[in-house]
């Protein structure tokens, strides 16, 4: 099998998200099982490759609409980087300082071109291409009209439907695509042209990140829009995992003691050197911790409304991440008003998040939809124990625990609101102060396991039907 993946972002070059952690992940694990497989991913300043990058090709041609653009295209280990410095040579990979690119559109209808120009140009043959989010929608779009590649298959994965890669109608012309496609059954999404909505009408199959999304965006008002399309179409739901070589706390370097689920003590040394490096009073006191990115979708509004009754129950809180700047302003207020008891750090540092998951108890996600969530993985193979909004692939990978059926690995709310967040928070903490059931909690957490290898399978299924088809 030949598998040709294209994403915004993939690790281990360059992370904003769960999409990163997933397009690196299927691209290693197809290669391993002895696949051919190439990525593309835009060259951002942010990459930092030193001399390793082989330069492949050099001042290639790309037309968009009536302006003709040139980009490199480097190499490594399989990975190929489309490198234009005006489209990708800036501080931000989607925008700075809370505000998207006002050019979004045309950066990535150029990677999109660029890919297929890429891929031809190389001798790339793919049998099947692998396309991620909005980003990428175009390329199925192109590869088809455009007799850029129109006879392989492709995949289109939506790891977020809430982002639609909607942008007005005025930019058709400039991405070089004529009026006849803005309509209903092509690229109209409500007025607007929507990337999404390109790569679920022109791939050959859609899927998403979790069984339980998949549902959700079928039938409930978290399709945004898509619902009826997706019926039509037909969409997998496909659970994503994590690398547990990647992902483990008895050989993780960033923590200063390590431990696993059958000698967990090294854990409250976690927590003790983490709370001298953040200030906080009183290490012995309950650590919850939550790292990701700072919006309403992740429900941090909750947690900012939420911090003055959390420091009442009598638990350290510490935060990690960077988004919506009205929310990081209300966290840090209260973390102000709650100093030596709860912390927020306004920056993606990974050492850091690392820490956080060894030295936390509970680990916070109290997302308002989830479509699969990695963060909660990675808490529960730390044994900090997830607290979570019962959401998406929250549901379908966190076991609620309590003390008469004891094999649960977390615990889950219903309503996203402060209130219902701090009354499950008080349960888990009721839980805490019993030395057993918390043991078994933990433990439970540390040894559940969503592997990659399912995932891939899942994904190999689908790749192996289109070839046959083809």
């Amino acid at each position: 099998m030949n598998v040709l993946y294209a994403a915004s972002e993939a690790v281990p070059f360059v992370k904003t998200g769960g999409l990163a952690d997933v397009v690196g992940a299927l691209h290693e694990g197809m290669s391993r099982l002895g696949h051919e497989t190439s990525l593309f991913i835009p060259r951002y300043s942010a990459i930092s490759t030193g001399d390793s990058c082989e330069k492949v090709l050099q001042g290639m041609k790309v037309t968009m609409g009536d302006r003709t653009y040139y980009c490199d295209v480097f190499s490594l280990d399989g990975t190929f980087m489309v490198g234009n410095d005006y489209f990708f040579g800036r501080r931000g990979i989607y925008g700075e300082d809370g505000a998207e690119y006002p050019d979004n559109a045309e950066r990535f209808a150029f990677f999109s071109l660029a890919v297929l120009r890429a891929a031809n140009a190389l001798d790339i043959r793919p049998d099947v291409m692998h396309l991620h989010d909005w980003q990428t929608g175009l390329i199925p779009f192109y590869a088809r009209e455009h007799a850029m590649m129109p006879r392989v298959s492709s995949v289109f994965t939506i790891h977020n439907i809430g982002y639609p890669g909607a942008f007005p109608a005025t930019v058709l012309g400039r991405v070089g695509i004529e009026e006849k496609y803005f309509h209903m059954d092509r690229l109209e999404f409500y007025g607007k042209v929507s990337y999404l909505k390109a790569g679920i009408v022109y791939a050959d199959r859609v899927t998403t990140v979790s069984p339980s999304y998949r549902d959700e965006i079928l039938h409930t008002d978290l399709g945004f829009g898509f619902s009826g399309l997706l019926a039509h179409r037909g969409i997998d739901g496909i659970m994503n995992g994590i690398d547990y070589s990647e992902w483990d706390p008895s050989t993780d370097p960033s923590l200063p003691e390590n431990y696993d689920a059958d000698r967990p003590d090294g854990k409250a040394a976690c927590k003790k050197a983490l709370c001298g490096e953040l200030g906080i009073r009183k290490a012995g006191l309950p650590l919850v911790g939550s790292v990701g990115r700072i919006t309403v979708q992740k429900g941090y509004d909750i947690v900012a409304e939420a911090m003055d009754a959390m420091a009442k129950l009598g638990v350290n809180t510490v935060i990690l991440g960077t988004g919506d700047p009205e929310i990081e302003r209300e966290l840090a207020r209260a973390a102000t008003r709650h100093a030596g008891v709860a912390v927020f750090v306004r920056r993606f540092d990974e050492d850091l998040a690392r820490r956080i998951y060894a030295a936390s108890d509970i680990f916070l996600m109290p997302s308002r939809y989830e479509p699969c969530g990695i963060s909660q993985m990675i808490a529960m193979r730390y044994g900090a124990v997830p607290v979570v909004r019962w959401s998406g692939g929250l549901k379908d990978t966190v076991r609620d625990f309590n003390t008469a059926d004891r094999d649960g690995t977390g615990f889950g709310f219903r309503n996203a609101d402060p209130e219902s967040m701090t009354e499950c928070i008080k349960r888990v903490l009721c839980v805490f102060t019993m030395e057993d059931e918390w043991k078994r909690v933990m433990v439970n957490a540390m040894k559940a396991r969503f592997s990659w290898d399912k995932t891939v399978a899942g994904y190999m299924k689908i790749y192996s039907d289109l070839a046959g088809e083809a």
